[in-house]
C-alpha cells in the first residue's frame, strides 16, 4: 500500500507528466491523504480497454439461432397439418361409418379334400399337390373370399404359398384341429376387423369353427364370414347340434353388429341345412330360393353359401364349378357373386 501525497496547484513537475499520468493525479487528488492500492494506482494509469467484437462470429451465430428457430417453427406447421388431417380424417370415417354401405365380390366354397383321405394309391394325388392345384382354381375363377375346409397342415402350408394376394385365416391361431377351416380373401380388397371362433361337434369331437369380421377397403361396407363342415354319414346328431350353433351365432353376429352375415362350407345336406338356416334366419342361398324358404333349383350339392342381415345380401352368377372334380377334390367348387349392404352404424 503507498500514501498519495497533496498536490499543489503550483506543482509545474506535475503538469509536465503524460496526459494519463495527469489523470491519475487528478483522480487521486480526490483521494488526498487516503490510502490507494497499487492495482487502483495500475488502473488509473493503464485503464482496459474493450476487447473488439468479432462481427463475422456475431453473424454467423444469429443466423445459427435464425435457422434453428425456422426449423423448429416449420416441425411445429407440419404437427398441426398433421393433427389437422387426423381430424378431418376421422370426421369423414365418423359420417362414413353412419353411411349404408355396400360391398360386391365373388364368394366362393370348397372342400379341398385332407391329404388324410388320399395317402396311398387312389384316384387323387397327394394332398399337397391337389392344394396347389385348388389355389390356381380359386385365383383363375376371380374369386375373392371363400370358406375352405378339411385342411390339413401339410395343404395350409401349401395354400399359403400359392395364393398369393389372399389373406388366410385362422392358420394355427385356434390350436388344436384348428386348421381344418380356413377363410382367404384378397388383401388389396378386404381387411380384417375382428374374428373369433365358437367349438361345435365334428365326426365324434370338438373343433373351432371361425369367423371373421371384413371391411371392403373402398367402400369400408363391413360383413361376417364363417367356415363350416358338418359331420358327414349317419351323424345326423351332431349335424343338427353343429347347424343350431352355427345358428345361434349368426343371429348373435347380427344382433350386436347389424352387418350382414355370409356362411360356406360342406353341410353333408342336400336340404335341410338350407331349410333350418332360412326358416330361422331368412338367410337365402347363392344358388337361390324363393318365398317361404322354397328350394333353389336342382341340382342341390352338399355344399352351401347363405346370407343375410345386414341392410341385405343379393346373389346372383352361381356356378357349380366341376373342374375341381378331375384332380383336385371329390367336392364341387362353388361361387357366386354377392353385395353384401352394411347398414351403417345406428
Amino acid at each position: 500500500m503507498v500514501v498519495v501525497p497533496s498536490l499543489t496547484d503550483g506543482d509545474d513537475s506535475a503538469s509536465a507528466t503524460s496526459a494519463t499520468v495527469g489523470s491519475a493525479k487528478a483522480t487521486a487528488a480526490s483521494h488526498q491523504g487516503k490510502v490507494v492500492s497499487r492495482s487502483a494506482v495500475r488502473t488509473l494509469r493503464h485503464p482496459r480497454r474493450a476487447a473488439p467484437q468479432d462481427n463475422d462470429q456475431a453473424r454467423a451465430a444469429a443466423l445459427r439461432i435464425e435457422r434453428r428457430e425456422a426449423r423448429e417453427l416449420a416441425r411445429e406447421k407440419r404437427r398441426k397439418a398433421r393433427l389437422l388431417r387426423i381430424k378431418r380424417e376421422k370426421k369423414r370415417l365418423a359420417r362414413l361409418a353412419k353411411m349404408r354401405k355396400v360391398s360386391t365380390f365373388r364368394v366362393g366354397a370348397l372342400n379341398i379334400l385332407g391329404s388324410q383321405h388320399t395317402r396311398g394309391k387312389g384316384r387323387y394325388g397327394p394332398g399337397t399337390t391337389r392344394a396347389a392345384i385348388s389355389a390356381g382354381i380359386i385365383a383363375a375363377r376371380g374369386v375373392d373370399v371363400v370358406t375352405l375346409s378339411e385342411v390339413q397342415d401339410d395343404q395350409l402350408a401349401v395354400l399359403n404359398n400359392r395364393m398369393g394376394g389372399y389373406s388366410i385365416w385362422p392358420q394355427h391361431a385356434l390350436g388344436s384341429n384348428g386348421q381344418r377351416l380356413q377363410i382367404a380373401w384378397r388383401s388389396s380388397r378386404f381387411e380384417m376387423v375382428d374374428g373369433g371362433s365358437v367349438s361345435f361337434p365334428f365326426d365324434r369331437q370338438s373343433i373351432p369353427l371361425p369367423y371373421v369380421r371384413l371391411r371392403d377397403r373402398s367402400t369400408q361396407a363391413e360383413f361376417w364370414v364363417l367356415s363350416v363342415h358338418n359331420s358327414a354319414r349317419d351323424l345326423e346328431g351332431e349335424r343338427d347340434a353343429a347347424t343350431a350353433i352355427q345358428i345361434s351365432l349368426m343371429r348373435r353376429l347380427m344382433e350386436e353388429s347389424g352387418k350382414p352375415v355370409l356362411i360356406g362350407g360342406d353341410v353333408n345336406e342336400h336340404e335341410e341345412f338350407f331349410y333350418k338356416v332360412c326358416q330361422s334366419l331368412g338367410f337365402l342361398a347363392a344358388n337361390g330360393g324363393g318365398p317361404g324358404c322354397a328350394l333353389p333349383p336342382r341340382p342341390l350339392r352338399v355344399d352351401w353359401i347363405m346370407g343375410g342381415g345386414g341392410a341385405g345380401v343379393d346373389f346372383s352368377g352361381y356356378v357349380q364349378d366341376g373342374s375341381t372334380l378331375a384332380q383336385a377334390s371329390d367336392h364341387y367348387f362353388i361361387h357366386a357373386d354377392v353385395s353384401v349392404t352394411d347398414p351403417g352404424e345406428q
